[in-house]
């Protein structure tokens, strides 16, 4: 377990959870830098070097690691040089994936990646990436069931909110119709 938790009186509100980092991490990082240095040849040379600033470096870093749900928002710190503080908004989540890669499974740490509405890609943003919390799918679930009463839906609903009545929905089609046609007129 890591150092610097975040204080408990957050902006975002209450904390439900905080995330705990698994060990792990510190030579998944070493051994991941290492081959990166290795595959690009000229890395090479830097590798002895980054071995001994990794004894440092890669604990620093585990230290500086944490994350925590809150009821409104998921709030991640992580950096040695160049520190992160995020704050996600959980109506803003749209997926949460686990990941896991043979070196990431070699070390038995798995990685959570929160996706936010305008990502796009595998990997857009490192930002809402986690790698090596503990019970990575139990942290999941207890953000997607968080998100589900932050937006008003029961965690145990399967299906969609019915649709609104045949006046509300009225309504909404012809202002869809008009905001098409406005968009046409202006190409």
């Amino acid at each position: 377990m890591q150092s610097a938790p975040f204080d408990q009186s957050g902006a975002t509100g209450k904390t439900l959870r905080d995330a705990e980092f698994d060990r792990g991490v510190i030579a998944y990082y070493r051994v991941l830098i290492s081959i990166y240095l290795a595959i690009t040849v000229v890395g090479i040379p830097l590798i002895p070097f980054w071995l001994i600033f990794s004894l440092w470096y890669a604990p620093e870093y585990y230290r500086r690691l944490s994350a925590r749900l809150t009821s409104q928002a998921i709030e991640l710190r992580k950096g040695v040089f160049n520190r992160r503080e995020s704050t996600i908004p959980l109506n803003r989540v749209t997926d949460l994936r686990l990941h896991d890669g043979p070196i990431m499974r070699h070390f038995k740490v798995r990685g959570l990646l929160v996706e936010t509405a305008g990502q796009s890609g595998q990997h857009a943003s490192s930002e809402g990436d986690l790698i090596g919390v503990v019970d990575a799918e139990e942290f999941r679930n207890a953000i997607l069931m968080q998100r589900q009463r932050v937006l008003g839906a029961e965690p145990d609903e399967d299906a969609p909110k019915p649709a609104a009545a045949g006046g509300d929905a009225t309504e909404l089609l012809a202002e869809i119709r008009d905001i098409l046609a406005r968009m046409e007129a202006k190409e």
